[in-house]
């Protein structure tokens, strides 16, 4: 699963959250970062320029599944060379190996490098967008480009900041645009409401199906878990956030 957020924004708190829900007994999970977000000493393009080893690069999360990130920071003005793409990709392959579900968060990049690796392509791809006119337009262009530069791809799509009815409207429309112009079907896949236990539970240091187990956000962000592990069941169990 490739989980692109439409506003170029992280999203730690709510996918920390989602990685905890997948996790099942004797399943190992592994949650990749677009840029460092957490206490790891190192990151992945470090291992790729031999500044430090795979080991270093990952680190275990309370909730009992492992963290790393792709890139220090995000990349300025210059893309990634090729030869640090190809490098990633391969060090991203051999982590696939040792873990049952990988779930990557990326951005998409603004010059011809629209995903930054080329295994991203080979699984499913999520378009993560808020309730607003801007994020539809956003998740759209992304939807678009990604089209534009590699096919036509299926998509399923999270609407954060929203409860169910609210998602349906607004997955509705981006749909609706997508299929008329594009010709391109997504999957939706559930809505996240904007709860006030997400930052509570994020200012506490704690995971929100922790903390407030009960609470309407915890019970979505299990309910689109659920729909994931589905899917990694009848699926290929690579998924890229």
């Amino acid at each position: 699963i490739t989980v692109i957020p439409s506003d170029d924004q992280t999203n730690a708190a709510w996918l920390t959250a989602l990685a905890a829900s997948m996790i099942c007994p004797q399943q190992n999970m592994l949650v990749i970062h677009d840029q460092q977000t957490h206490t790891e000493t190192a990151c992945l393009e470090w291992v790729a320029l031999k500044k430090t080893t795979l080991s270093h690069a990952t680190t275990r999360h309370p909730n009992g599944f492992d963290l790393a990130s792709l890139l220090k920071t995000k990349p300025i003005s210059s893309p990634l060379s090729d030869n640090l793409i190809n490098k990633l990709n391969g060090i991203v392959k051999q982590l696939a190996e040792s873990y049952d579900t990988v779930m990557i968060e990326t951005f998409l990049e603004t010059t011809e490098q629209i995903l930054k690796l080329p295994l991203m392509l080979e699984h499913e791809l999520v378009i993560q967008m808020e309730r607003s006119e801007d994020a539809i337009k956003n998740a759209y262009l992304n939807i678009k480009r990604i089209c534009q530069q590699y096919g036509n791809r299926s998509f399923g799509v999270v609407v954060t900041r929203a409860d169910q009815a609210q998602g349906q409207l607004y997955f509705k429309r981006l749909s609706q645009v997508c299929q008329q112009f594009l010709g391109v079907s997504l999957n939706f896949l559930g809505a996240i409401p904007d709860d006030e236990a997400l930052k509570k539970s994020s200012a506490m240091g704690l995971n929100v199906i922790d903390a407030f187990p009960k609470a309407q956000v915890t019970l979505a962000i299990k309910a689109l878990a659920d729909r994931l592990q589905q899917q990694r069941i009848t699926t290929s169990s690579f998924a890229v956030a």
